[in-house]
């Protein structure tokens, strides 16, 4: 593997090889919340004795979001180094103007339309605390201490991970220089595995663990150090080595997942410390092989529709427990699936209606709110750019 520089001009970061990235991880968050367990009739039928074996490919899924907080990571980092060495430091003041137009608008609306559903019939149970405590971005201590919410806003708790580490991203990448930022990363994955082996001493349950923002750093900080040891370069790679680095991801994925049983359940049993120790290390690390074996692939081979939904992604990952929700309470029922004899085609058909049309719903959704609700504020975020990153997609 070599490197090479990027091309582009310095005041100006964007990749859309990253913005598929950015699908493939709403698409795995999308199938951890939305396929069906080894208790399901459909599982048990035809998988029998391999169920639980689809269940951690199952809960492997779940981490695409790793993957979210490692790439925003990975790119903040760029994008701070690139602004330090085009303008002299780091406007911090802008960073968080930038932020707060990309994030606080849907985030909010997400909330609002969260709170809402509570008075509708079968809606999900949240009390003014948690709305309170959302509002502040505490929703993932809440989802960490009390048990992850059931409902619209239940993804709305990794918003406020990310939040987090936006208090010190700026200030670290200004004030700090590569050796020290090196430095900086060891010391938040040391904290992190320190604090798995209490949780794990502790037994804490899979939820406690998987929403501890303490926990999830270490992906952040695995972004951090990948963005430092490229230092501007892309991975230049043949074909078959990048197939190869993604196996590698899917490899360390399910070892975290099945091998170490790393899950996310309220009751799943704790495997102790050092197996959390190095199933969330395996995590980190299957993140950083999926964006390496992206990172530096050419436009040419990348599908339009993906790098679209990709830019939409943050309405995706919003709204797709809505969408979830809606589907699963509609009279399904009535449509008769049950009455097919053949088994393996009432599976089909139900998967078709419990994962396709969700997904479809979600992406109208996400299309929807980006281009008539996030787009005048990302126009806004556009003015207070200092590097140039992703375009605002449908217009010129």
């Amino acid at each position: 593997m070599s490197l090479m520089r990027d091309s582009k001009p310095p005041n100006r970061f964007y990749r859309p090889e990253l913005d598929v990235v950015r699908v493939i991880a709403f698409f795995l968050v999308f199938l951890r919340h939305s396929l069906p367990r080894s208790g399901d009739p459909r599982i048990e039928h035809l998988l029998k004795g391999f169920a639980p074996a689809f269940d951690a490919v199952a809960d492997a899924c779940g981490f695409g979001l790793s993957l979210f907080f490692t790439l925003s990571a990975f790119l903040i980092c760029e994008l701070l180094l690139r602004e330090s060495a085009a303008a002299g430091s780091v406007g911090v003041k802008q960073f968080y103007i930038r932020r707060i137009l990309r994030i606080w608008p849907l985030y909010y609306l997400a909330l609002v339309l969260g709170v809402i559903s509570a008075f509708l019939p079968h809606g999900p149970h949240i009390t003014v605390i948690d709305v309170a405590l959302f509002s502040i971005f505490l929703g993932a201590w809440r989802s960490a201490l009390y048990g992850c919410l059931i409902g619209p806003i239940s993804p709305l708790w990794s918003i406020s991970v990310e939040e987090q580490f936006y208090l010190f991203a700026p200030w670290v990448v200004k004030y700090f220089n590569r050796k020290v930022l090196y430095w900086f990363c060891a010391a938040i994955i040391l904290v992190a595995d320190a604090w798995l082996h209490y949780l794990g001493s502790v037994r804490a349950n899979g939820s406690r663990i998987w929403a501890d923002s303490f926990v999830q750093f270490q992906c952040f900080a695995a972004g951090i150090l990948l963005c430092l040891n490229l230092r501007g370069r892309v991975p230049r790679i043949a074909i078959w080595l990048r197939l190869i680095l993604m196996a590698g991801c899917c490899v360390c994925w399910i070892a975290a997942s099945y091998g170490l049983r790393i899950c996310f359940a309220e009751a799943s049993d704790n495997p102790g410390s050092w197996p959390l120790i190095g199933g969330y290390a395996l995590v980190a690390l299957g993140c950083v092989l999926l964006l390496i074996a992206f990172l530096g692939v050419s436009p040419e081979l990348l599908p339009r529709w993906a790098i679209y939904l990709g830019q939409i992604s943050f309405g995706l990952y919003v709204f797709h427990e809505f969408a979830l929700g809606l589907v699963r309470h509609l009279p399904l029922a009535r449509l008769g699936l049950g009455k097919i004899p053949i088994c393996p085609l009432r599976v089909f058909l139900s998967a078709g209606l419990t994962l396709v049309l969700p997904l479809g719903l979600t992406i109208l959704m996400a299309a929807l709110s980006y281009r008539y609700f996030e787009t005048p504020f990302l126009k806004m975020k556009k003015r207070h750019a200092i590097i140039e990153s992703q375009p605002i997609a449908g217009t010129s």
